[in-house]
Formats: structure tokens, C-alpha cells, sequence
């Protein structure tokens, strides 16, 4: 068998396991997993929201000065 007989097998078992994967990763059945448990998200909207307002204050101040 030539080296690129062999070559051609290859890459062509390699495209089959590549397309394998990314037919499993676009049509399998999978959901997105949430970052945050659904009690530390109130923490940090109440962070957001303290980070927003201290934004608002120190973009007063910048205005003001």
C-alpha cells in the first residue's frame, strides 16, 4: 500500500470522526447550563444594581467638578 493510499484513509477517517462530532454537537440534545444557582442570582442582581447606582454617583461628581 502507497503512503498516500494510506494518507487518504486517514484523512478521510479523520473527516468522519469531524463531522461525527459536530452533527452530535448541532443536532444532539444538550441544554445550556446556567452560570449561577438560581439563589446567588439575586446577590448579584443586587451587586449589579449597587454597581450601577455607584457608576450614576461617580459619573455625577465627574460632572459637576
Amino acid at each position: 500500500m502507497a503512503a498516500t493510499t494510506f494518507t487518504s484513509i486517514v484523512l478521510v477517517a479523520f473527516a468522519l470522526v469531524v463531522l461525527t462530532i459536530a452533527s452530535y454537537a448541532w443536532f444532539g440534545d444538550w441544554e445550556p447550563q446556567p452560570r449561577r444557582l438560581p439563589a446567588d442570582e439575586e446577590r448579584a442582581r443586587a451587586e449589579v444594581e449597587a454597581f450601577r447606582r455607584a457608576i450614576e454617583s461617580y459619573e455625577r461628581d465627574q460632572q459637576q467638578g
